[in-house]
């Protein structure tokens, strides 16, 4: 509104703004107009999206109904579950298959430590107890055979994948390696994203049948590279024995203590692996758990002491870090054991695993590293009271013809040799199942398994035929069908109610000023009846309706369906007797029940048979591009709510009577104020008048 001069009354005496409202309003009725008229396309736009998005969700379930899911579930009968159960996938052939024995059932393999020997063995000592959460190294002397402890140093390493073809990582210390049958292997053990993979210094030399992946390791550079590409964030673990491992820290002056990453240290190593320790530019050596100057001799002068089993170095000669930043190393090696394990798999290949036991691991850290093995499958298992371990394959069958299904590896120190005592024990269990199905003997690898389609569980042996029938599974797919009506007869009620909707011309959109005027029931009373019938006879709305119960009705001419099933009133699905309801749909259960049962086939082709014309295509595949087509001209006419108004033609409109409403209020503002101006130049002339007039009379009353 322009900023002008406004004199409201003050000579006249009259109510100036009381006369220029008046005036306004009856100037603003077109203005009214615009805004009634951008409110009914508002309450368009949301009306046509609430019904849109019953197309959208109908458009869904006819998605599903495509799927033959819907029509083809199976349910069994076995006729002894104890002795066999059965499901049945949806493409199951229906029919009966009858296993008329079982002679033995699919087991697991087991090892039990101590078995190879004529008498049971316990693991531990007589008179001592092995504790499970207890560190290994600690419990030595309290297992039967001990523990065989190596030098040097477990790590752990973790990287992430780059994504690179020949993803490599480097390693912080060289790693021990073996050479077996001419194959170099390193102790170590790769996992990336939990899949484990095998470490060689060359992989043209893998065994054919070792399955699983592989990593190079090159001992030059110290580098890893995959055999395969490693996607960008994978996680990389990777876990070794280095011969010895060399730390360096800053220490301040005055440092009392340093403590080293692993315990356990090996006083008793030689060579590249023997304790050595460096402080600034002077070395220093360990003997019986005391640090001496290497130029100390006759062992004088302790510098300090070592704590091996913790790893804590204390420094009792002030004098060896009087500087302000003394760097000190230390090289040393450490405890560790291993043990190796080895499983076949169905297909004759063969997984294998090298476990690297650091002394302060427990045997439950142990079993849960065997347990937790992403391709190894064997389970692992400490029994206290029997002082004994099980090995246990994870899969059942007979995996290995010409042996045992777990391999213990391995030199005779090995942990699970020596110490858990399982060199040559004896392996139980790991047969087939075997049965008679059918009239042909056969065996599986597996208590359960699949045979065209039906999956079937060996519960028990037994000699008395048992019979297992597959059959449609009526019910279920009579609700499928039941609730793809519901959902037709849900739109079809929402459409309907909107095209039969009374229309309200009397009640327009409430202005602000009428707003004011009514309590709060009123104007909801109001807004009810003015947006009451905006789709009334709608011709988008109409037609859809029309389209789908042609649609619905028309018979479907496939060579493919029965003559008998050909229309949905032939199954028991037929429109209300109420002729107001729009085409609502019907059931006749019984019926529909029975053709379901009689020609499962032709009542699923008549829902979803595809073909090159309307008239072959089922009643699902009709009615979905019939919905879609509805679905997208109400989008092009409404939009939806991710939309601008430029995107859909209700929003256009609304655009323009906007920019309409913008200019009529420009207009209303200049007239408002040359209303103003006029009755302020009046008051201007009448305050001119009485001034003269008081100056008249002023001068005629002194005369």
């Amino acid at each position: 509104m322009t900023s002008i001069q406004r004199i409201t009354g003050l000579a006249s005496g009259m109510d100036i703004d009381s006369i220029v409202e008046k005036m306004m309003t009856a100037a603003k009725q077109p203005l009214v107009k615009l805004q009634q008229q951008k409110q009914i396309l508002e309450w368009q736009e949301e009306d046509y999206r609430t019904l849109n998005q019953k197309y959208f969700d109908f458009r869904s379930t006819l998605s599903n109904m495509k799927l033959t899911t819907k029509y083809r579930v199976r349910t069994t009968t076995s006729s002894n579950e104890n002795n066999v159960t059965a499901t049945a996938a949806n493409n199951a052939a229906l029919g009966s298959a009858t296993i008329q024995s079982v002679t033995q059932l699919a087991t697991a393999a087991t090892k039990i430590s101590g078995s190879g020997s004529e008498t049971a063995t316990t693991i531990s000592k007589s008179g001592a107890k092995i504790k499970a959460d207890a560190s290994l190294y600690s419990q030595t002397g309290n297992f039967l055979n001990g523990i065989t402890w190596n030098n040097g140093v477990v790590v752990s390493q973790s990287f992430s994948g780059d994504g690179d073809a020949t993803a490599s990582v480097k390693l912080s210390n060289p790693p021990v390696s073996t050479t077996t049958d001419g194959i170099t292997y390193y102790a170590m053990n790769v996992k990336v994203n939990g899949k484990t993979y095998q470490v060689v210094n060359d992989k043209s030399n893998i065994p054919d049948n070792e399955k699983g992946n592989y990593a190079v390791y090159n001992a030059e550079s110290g580098v890893l590279t995959f055999d395969s590409a490693v996607s960008s964030g994978s996680s990389i673990n990777v876990e070794y024995v280095a011969g010895a491992v060399t730390e360096t820290k800053t220490l301040a002056q005055g440092t009392a203590t340093m403590q080293l990453g692993h315990g356990l240290i090996a006083t008793d190593a030689g060579g590249d692996q023997a304790f050595s320790l460096k402080i600034n530019n002077t070395n220093y050596v360990l003997e019986n758990d005391k640090l001496y100057a290497e130029s100390d001799t006759g062992k004088s002068s302790p510098i300090g002491t070592l704590d091996a089993s913790t790893g804590l170095i204390t420094f009792t000669d002030s004098s060896v870090l009087s500087g302000e930043s003394n760097t000190v190393s230390v090289t040393y090696s450490s405890k560790y054991a291993t043990m190796s394990l080895g499983s076949y798999n169905e297909d004759g290949s063969i997984n294998k695993a090298t476990f690297y036991i650091d002394g302060t691991d427990s045997l439950n850290t142990v079993m849960a590293d065997v347990n937790n093995h992403s391709t190894l499958g064997i389970g692992m298992y400490y029994d206290a009271n029997a002082d004994r371990v099980s090995l246990t394959r994870k899969s059942t069958g007979d995996l290995n013809k010409d042996g045992d299904e777990i391999i213990i590896g391995g030199s005779g120190n090995d942990f699970l040799n020596q110490t858990l005592q399982f060199n040559g024990s004896k392996e139980s269990g790991g047969e087939n199942a075997k049965f008679t199905m059918n009239g042909l003997e056969t065996e599986r690898t597996s208590n359960t398994f699949a045979i065209n389609g039906v999956t079937y569980t060996l519960k028990s042996k037994f000699d008395t035929p048992v019979t297992v029938t597959v059959s449609n599974d009526t019910d279920t797919i009579f609700k499928n069908i039941k609730d793809f009506v519901d959902q037709y007869n849900s739109l079809i009620d929402a459409v309907q109610s909107k095209l039969n909707e009374d229309r309200y011309p009397d009640y327009a959109p409430l202005t602000d000023d009428q707003r004011k005027e009514l309590t709060d029931t009123q104007q909801d009373q109001w807004d009810k009846k003015a947006r009451s019938g905006l789709l009334r006879n709608d011709m988008t709305l109409k037609s859809s309706l029309s389209n789908m119960r042609s649609l619905i009705y028309s018979k479907v001419n496939n060579a493919n369906i029965s003559s008998e099933y050909s229309q949905l009133s032939s199954i028991g699905i037929t429109t209300t007797s109420d002729w107001l309801e729009g085409g609502k749909l019907e059931i006749d259960e019984d019926k529909l029940k029975a053709a379901i049962q009689n020609d499962p086939d032709s009542v699923e082709l008549l829902f979803r048979a595809s073909g090159s014309t309307t008239s072959e295509k089922g009643i699902v595949q009709r009615l979905y591009d019939s919905v879609n087509q509805t679905y997208n001209t109400i989008v092009d006419k409404a939009g939806k709510s991710t939309y601008v108004n430029t995107q859909f033609t209700i929003g256009k409109n609304i655009n323009d009577l906007t920019d309409k409403i913008s200019d009529m209020n420009d207009k209303l503002d200049k007239l408002e104020d040359r209303y103003y101006a006029q009755f302020t130049a009046m008051e201007l002339a009448i305050q001119k008048y009485n001034s003269q007039y008081t100056y008249l009379s002023s001068f005629f009353s002194n005369s």
